[in-house]
């Protein structure tokens, strides 16, 4: 969203990174995370990785996977959207972490990413 300035867009990203952080580090999924360089990675026990990065140029929020690199922009009425109507960030995170771990994961962060 480009008429998002540019600090409103990394207080967005720093408030749904943190959302994820909190809402993985309160259910059962195995995994490490860290922050390096604005991104937040997720580090599951078999060595995959996940990235929750920033593009500030084009106020996107990019999920990088070990198959792909999704693309997410703002919308103040529902989050972050994947750019080919995916779904949320949300939505989109849990898939992606069931279908790696196995395990059923819920991440309720759309909503309170507003």
């Amino acid at each position: 969203m480009q008429d998002m300035s540019e600090a409103t867009f990394h207080q967005a990203v720093d408030q749904v990174q943190d959302l994820i952080e909190h809402a993985l580090d309160g259910g059962d999924l195995d995994l490490e995370m860290e922050h390096i360089d604005g991104s937040l990675v997720l580090i599951l026990p078999e060595g995959q990785r996940l990235v929750v990065g920033r593009q500030p140029a084009s106020r996107e929020l990019w999920l990088a996977t070990p198959d792909r690199t999704l693309h997410f922009n703002f919308d103040p009425e529902r989050g972050w959207l994947h750019d080919s109507g995916e779904g949320t960030l949300g939505e989109v995170l849990a898939a992606i972490l069931e279908d790696i771990s196995g395990e059923e994961v819920e991440l309720d962060i759309d909503a309170e990413s507003l």
